[in-house]
Formats: C-alpha cells, structure tokens, sequence
C-alpha cells in the first residue's frame, strides 16, 4: 500500500466518521425534541396599562399564541402578522376592563406598542426581565 493511499483513506475514514456524527446527533435531538423544530419558550411578560389601569400581556416574538390578564380577566388569543384574534372575545370590555388591542405597532426587546379598535391611545407596554435564550415548554 502506498503513502498517498493511506492518507486517502485515512482522509475520507475521518469525514465518514464526522458526517456519522453529525447525523447522530441531529437524530438523538429530534427524538429528545419530539421532532425537528425545538419546542418555543416561555412567553415573554409585558407590563402594560391602559386609563390608569395595570395589566399584563403575555408574548413572545414567533409564536401564535398571546394573553392578557388583568383584574377583571384573562383573555387567551392568537397573532398573525401583528394582527390579533381573539377568538369568540364579542367586543364585551367587562371581561378585561378594557378593549383589547387589534394588532402591535411596534415591539423591540425592552417593549411593545399596541393599538387597535376602541382604543383612543396606544399602549405601550415594557418588558418585565431581559430576553431569554433559553429553551423552555410553554408554561403560562
């Protein structure tokens, strides 16, 4: 066996145990993840007031899901292209002591601005701790 050949197949043994690895290891996490696409995180807390009246908002920045809750209630929806939906919600204010927001006119890591239908200011609303990197389950 010649030089050049052992360092052919030493060369190409190594890439095979690489591209091996790599393989392996994109397998094990979709199996641990339960598929391809890692689970979102926790939603981000929001501290919001309208008329004097605090609230709190509930989101995070790629997922569909969103929350308000205040002291008079809880309202769960979905967001697409920051436009919300808040499902069976029929323009009753009593539930959350307000008129919810239509869409996010901005967002950035410190806050967000809502505004919509019914509401004669925006709300602005701050982040209540620092983003996350982290990977968690939805827990809210």
């Amino acid at each position: 066996m010649k030089k050049t050949e052992l360092v052919a197949y030493a060369f190409f043994g190594a890439i095979g145990i690489a591209v091996i690895g790599v393989v392996g290891s994109i397998a094990f996490n979709a199996f641990k993840n339960q598929g391809f696409i890692p689970p979102p995180g926790t939603l981000s807390r929001f501290e919001c007031s309208v008329g004097g009246a605090p609230f709190e908002f509930f989101y995070l920045h790629g997922t569909d899901r969103v929350k308000i809750k205040s002291k008079a209630g809880i309202l769960e929806g979905t967001i697409s292209q920051n436009q919300f939906n808040w499902g069976s919600f029929g323009n009753d204010a009593t539930q959350l002591g307000f008129m919810p927001p239509a869409a996010i006119t901005f967002e950035d890591a410190k806050g967000l601005r809502m505004g919509g239908a019914g509401i004669a200011a925006e709300m602005v609303c701050n982040a209540t701790v620092a983003a996350d990197s982290g990977r968690r389950g939805i827990v809210q």
